[in-house]
């Protein structure tokens, strides 16, 4: 055998020979051929390999030794053949070759065409390898404030590098191709690392404030309002502080103020209003009214006389600011300013808060769909590219085939 990968080129058992009264001699030594075949790991594990024997003299030419297929039969009898646990054989053709010239050379060359069988890689190395590919999608589900978004992502980079270690043990060491399933492992290795790149700076954007930072206006515009409706986000509702502040002429939460001479909250007149951060005068003027009493208005006036005392001590206020309250109430009022100064900077701090979280969020659901998508497409592209993932081989039926009867 040419390519024999056998040191050993002698006979293993001496039979006898026979001879026949025609001067025919028949004889057939027994003998196991190992031979080196060539492996092409492109696509790993739904391979197919082509091993090849050939059969030669190294001493005589044609002319001097006639070789010629036993019984005329084109390809290898599989009648003693063995099943194999890994291989399925496809097809064992077997060719005569001449090859013409001074003096004349012959062969007889065989091909063994066989795939390798996928159900013991499937289960143990592709089906793991693809969920946890769609595993680091989850990464992007999990909520920023949890804390372990990074985590998840460094344990499953972990789980991919043992598996990496897993097929550089299966696999020959070889430079020439990238198996399948490492350009599967490495397309799911980079997306995980790109993942936990942006889980940090997701993580960074949802604890932003506005001592650190300032929103610019185009991720505001962007994140806040466009992707929102884009990817089917409805933000929550503004917190109660918030939305009363954002009402005309309001600063705070109205609270119900009684007087002696109201008799419920229904029956303070609708000019007065709750206390603000800047309040004219005339304001001050009507709580100081109902609530202090120097006020130059009779405390026991009836309800007819409101409007009449009031007006008179708009008057009084517009010549001396001294009149309209005394140092106990100027000190209340200063307190009150200085109360509603602080919840409006306290809830613009906490708007401020949950927009950068909003902000965050957006960005996790889209990259949600953007891996999502690339991960499908990538397994899809990668895992779909071997050329006989799908077809089955009927072992029983190709045995029969090429069993020599």
């Amino acid at each position: 055998m040419a390519n024999s990968a056998d040191g050993n080129y002698e006979v293993r058992y001496k039979s006898n020979v026979l001879i026949y009264p025609n001067g025919e001699v028949l004889w057939v030594p027994p003998a196991i051929y190992q031979s080196s075949c060539t492996i092409d790991v492109t696509y790993f594990p739904f391979d197919q390999q082509t091993c090849i024997m050939k059969f030669g003299s190294w001493t005589f030419n044609g002319d001097q030794v006639s070789l010629a297929l036993y019984n005329n039969k084109n390809f290898v009898d599989l009648s003693d053949y063995w099943k194999s646990g890994t291989w399925d054989i496809i097809e064992v053709p077997a060719y005569l070759n001449v090859y013409e010239g001074n003096p004349t050379e012959t062969d007889i060359t065989f091909y063994i065409i066989i795939r390798r069988k996928t159900l013991f890689y499937t289960v143990n190395l592709i089906l793991p390898t693809v969920l946890i590919s769609f595993l680091c999608v989850l990464v992007f589900y999990l909520p920023a404030e949890a804390g372990e978004k990074v985590t998840l992502g460094i344990s499953i980079l972990l789980s991919l590098v043992v598996f990496l270690l897993l097929v550089s043990k299966i696999l020959p060491p070889t430079s020439l191709v990238l198996p399948l399933i490492a350009k599967y492992l490495l397309f799911t290795f980079i997306m995980n690392t790109v993942s936990i790149l942006v889980t940090v700076i997701i993580i960074n954007w949802n604890f932003r404030g506005p001592r650190t930072h300032r929103m610019p206006m185009w991720i505001r515009s962007v994140f806040l309002h466009y992707l929102p409706a884009m990817l089917l986000m409805k933000r929550p509702r503004k917190t109660r502080l918030r939305w009363m502040m954002e009402m005309p002429g309001m600063s705070m939460p109205p609270q119900p103020h009684t007087h002696p001479s109201y008799g419920s909250p229904a029956e303070v007149p609708k000019h007065i209003s709750a206390l603000g951060g800047k309040q004219s005068k005339m304001d001050v003027m009507e709580l100081s009214d109902l609530h202090h009493p120097n006020c130059k208005m009779n405390r026991k006036m009836n309800s007819g006389d409101i409007g009449l005392g009031a007006d008179s001590c708009r008057r009084e206020s517009e010549s001396s600011d001294s009149i309209l309250l005394s140092p106990e109430a100027s000190k209340a009022t200063e307190a009150v300013e200085f109360i509603a100064e602080h919840l409006r900077n306290e809830d613009l701090y906490i708007q401020t808060r949950e927009d950068w979280k909003y902000v965050a969020m957006v960005i996790d659901r889209l990259q949600l769909y953007i891996f999502f998508i690339v991960t499908t497409a990538g397994t899809v592209g990668i895992l779909m590219d071997a050329p006989h993932i799908f077809e089955y081989v009927d072992q029983d039926r190709i045995i029969e085939i090429y069993r020599g009867k």
